[in-house]
């Protein structure tokens, strides 16, 4: 069956609808990654433009700090530590952000309850403002790890008060750390045993203690997800390794969006497909095939809103201008993409000629109103229906197809409006033309009959002179010679101008004429 005009029209819309619905899915994931992402340009700036706080020490900060001129290599191995600090909060805030875990980590240097540069205590997690009891945590970023373990494990150690506390070591010093303590464990038992049985047991108590030391030690390792490269890098290209970040967040978002997107538009693509197969519009193969397409032309759109909204959020709640910081908590972010998407879209198509420049302005005016009205119909949608992707994809196709509908209908009546305008303008035109033709007309007619009325009276008067019945005899030739002046002057002439002509026809075969 060969597509109408309707079918088009129906087609388009259609597709403006799942378009809507494949953004306004993305919503609650462009929030959540975006937030996260926001959390890497704090640790970069180094202060909170939301809130306004401002923390001790930032990636940009630290970046400017003086090296030693003799052995800048130490200083930053040193500075490295403090990068890595700040960069492995900023992922861990990120990473609970995104699963929607209320706990947050802390440097404290910027929590009221320790000091400046406090000598034990680096990191810890707080939920609703409260630390939560042994989560406080050391960060250490040494070349020998081994050493830095018996410094804390030796009794009386130089790093003893690390004891008790989580001690977070760089990956690739991690993997067997848990494994080389407890080893160490049982070799101090071992010693403590040999010495005990010679008759010192001083020294094997101490043996012990430091055996249980280690064993305690390796129940508190943690691995920062960072490596010594890593801290270096965000030490010496703080901004490089910010933006890193954030396009590894936004990238895991736009591959959640596009799992979200792939199943709404498969869905309301099914559905209608489904219809047209019902009504013979579409065959089962050509609805099958258009499935499929759909959910991966939605999937590709899901994934470009979700990672790029991710990032705009971000950029948008840590700007200067409070304006922009409201709108990052809306669906603005994912708007912008999309009406990016779509204006590239119609474009494309006015600059190939496949629609002209009314038909242009149409589609984008449909389209931005329409987005519009999804923003808004998808947070009453997402309230309504409190399902994450469901309830905001629900609302946002209500309130595209509305606006489509309100849309189209207001422009169908501007233009009816206009056409209107038009004509009724057109009728004034003429009846001006008219009556300007009336009184022209009108103005001759006066002339003419000022003109010819005198005339016409004389010959009237003469006429009815030769009829004059108060007279003996009636001239025939006077009357016949009246009558005819008479008839010229109304524009006719008669048969017979006098009696002679009368008889004359009477005596021969001409025709009367009448």
């Amino acid at each position: 069956m060969e597509p109408n005009a309707d079918d088009n029209a129906r087609e388009t819309s259609g597709r403006q609808i799942l378009d809507a619905a494949t953004t306004m899915s993305t919503l609650e994931t462009v929030q959540r990654y975006g937030n996260a992402n926001a959390e890497y340009i704090k640790g970069y700036t180094g202060r909170d433009a939301l809130t306004g706080q401002t923390f001790t020490h930032g990636l940009e900060k630290i970046s400017r700090y003086k090296l030693d001129p003799v052995r800048p290599e130490n200083s930053i191995a040193q500075q490295a530590g403090y990068a890595a600090e700040v960069a492995a909060t900023s992922r861990d805030n990120a990473e609970a952000i995104i699963s929607g875990s209320p706990v947050r980590t802390v440097r404290s240097d910027d929590h009221p309850q320790y000091r400046r540069n406090d000598d034990r205590v680096d990191r810890v997690r707080v939920l609703d403002g409260q630390i939560i009891e042994g989560s406080q945590s050391q960060m250490k970023f040494v070349g020998n790890r081994d050493r830095l373990l018996e410094k804390i494990a030796a009794p009386d150690g130089e790093f003893s008060r690390y004891r008790g506390l989580k001690l977070e070591l760089p990956s690739e010093q991690y993997i067997d750390a848990e494994a080389y303590c407890r080893a160490q464990a049982a070799d101090l038992r071992r010693q403590a045993d040999v010495v005990d049985a010679r008759g010192k047991p001083e020294v094997a108590l101490h043996l012990r203690a430091k055996a249980d030391n280690y064993e305690q030690l390796a129940g508190n390792l943690l691995d920062t997800g960072l490596t010594s490269d890593d801290a270096k890098f965000y030490r010496t290209h703080p901004r490089m390794a910010t933006v890193r970040d954030i396009a590894h967040t936004s990238h895991r978002a736009g591959v959640e969006g596009a799992r979200g997107a792939f199943m709404v538009g498969a869905a309301i693509s099914m559905a209608t497909n489904a219809y047209a197969v019902a009504t013979e519009r579409r065959g089962m193969i050509d609805a099958g095939r258009a499935v499929l397409v759909d959910g991966a032309v939605s999937a590709s759109m899901g994934y470009a809103t979700a990672a790029s909204g991710a990032a705009l959020t971000a950029v948008m709640q840590q700007s200067g201008r409070q304006s922009l910081q409201v709108l990052s908590r809306t669906a603005a972010p994912a708007m912008v993409v999309d009406v990016c998407v779509t204006m590239t879209s119609c474009i494309r198509r006015y600059a190939k000629g496949e629609i002209d420049g009314v038909q242009f302005l149409d589609e984008i005016g449909e389209k931005g109103s329409g987005m519009m009205a999804s923003a808004m119909m998808a947070a009453l949608g997402q309230i309504a229906i409190p399902v994450p992707v469901v309830g905001a994809a629900i609302g946002g196709m209500i309130g595209c197809t509305l606006s489509s509908i309100f849309y189209r209908e207001t422009l169908e009546a501007a233009r009816s409006a206009d056409l209107a305008a038009e004509r009724l303008a057109l009728a004034i035109e003429l009846n001006e033309a008219a009556r300007e033709e009336i009184l022209t007309q009108r103005l001759a007619l006066a002339q003419f009959i000022a003109a010819e009325l005198p005339v016409l009276n004389d010959e009237t008067a003469q006429l009815l002179c030769a009829l004059d019945t108060t007279q003996s005899e009636i001239d025939a030739d006077g009357f016949a010679a009246a009558i005819n002046r008479f008839a010229l002057l109304l524009g006719s002439r008669l048969q017979f101008a006098s009696l002679q002509e009368f008889d004359l026809f009477m005596t021969g075969d001409e025709p009367l004429r009448l």
